[in-house]
């Protein structure tokens, strides 16, 4: 049988947008969806002007892609939003207010690592305000609370059993040196079984270098095992 159908979707970084030509983007898209990408995310860097980013947005928009916008710096987010992008990533309690300005579907996060309970009252806010978004309590890397993260996507999932989850898979695929395939297809059956709607999905460093086709296979392997 071919595995075509899958749940989870994937958000591909292009960790460096800032610093490279609309081109340049347009083609390392259009890469990553032939590897099995849903959605284009626009790496912002800190302290580095990202002066052509509404450029960059509507020439990926104009191709079909969707779009997400992923900084730190909340003025980069509003302005994502503005120009046509899917979703921004992140929005914390410290930076809600950006949602009066932003029109776009926020991935929101706990204000400081591990803080369940902040992120828990924004999914409440989100809710109130009937909102779409996705919560993400955040994968650590191993060694810097691997466990624990797992455990809050575990707890997050059973006290809200009908909201879209979120999971950056680059914390462990990127800074775990070994066979990214295998690492993959562990995280992809932790997100099947927890019904995680989406990951972010990078591929940098040279062991990750095929992250997104491996995540697209174990999705659909995931998928079609369940």
């Amino acid at each position: 049988k071919e595995l075509i159908d899958y749940e989870c979707e994937i958000f591909a970084e292009i960790v460096d947008a800032a610093d490279i030509s609309t081109n340049k983007i347009l083609s390392i898209a259009k890469n990553y969806v032939d590897q099995g990408a849903n959605v284009i995310d626009l790496g912002c860097m800190p302290d580095t002007k990202f002066g052509h980013l509404e450029e960059a947005i509507k020439a990926l928009k104009s191709k079909g892609y969707r779009v997400s916008v992923d900084s730190a710096n909340s003025s980069e987010l509003i302005r994502g939003s503005k120009a046509g992008a899917d979703y921004v990533l992140s929005v914390n309690e410290k930076n809600v207010d950006i949602l009066n300005e932003v029109n776009c579907t926020p991935i929101i996060i706990p204000s400081e690592q591990g803080d369940v309970k902040s992120l828990e009252r924004l999914i409440k806010l989100m809710k109130l305000k009937k909102r779409d978004f996705f919560a993400d309590p955040i994968l650590d890397p191993i060694h810097y609370g691997f466990t624990d993260s797992l455990q809050r996507y575990i707890k997050l999932r059973k006290k809200f059993s009908d909201i879209k989850i979120f999971m950056g898979t680059g914390n462990l695929t990127e800074l775990t040196d070994s066979d990214s395939a295998g690492v993959n297809a562990t995280l992809m059956g932790i997100v099947s079984e927890l019904s995680i709607n989406a990951v972010l999905v990078v591929q940098v460093s040279g062991h990750c270098r095929n992250s997104i086709k491996e995540t697209d296979a174990a999705r659909k392997i995931m998928h079609f095992s369940n």
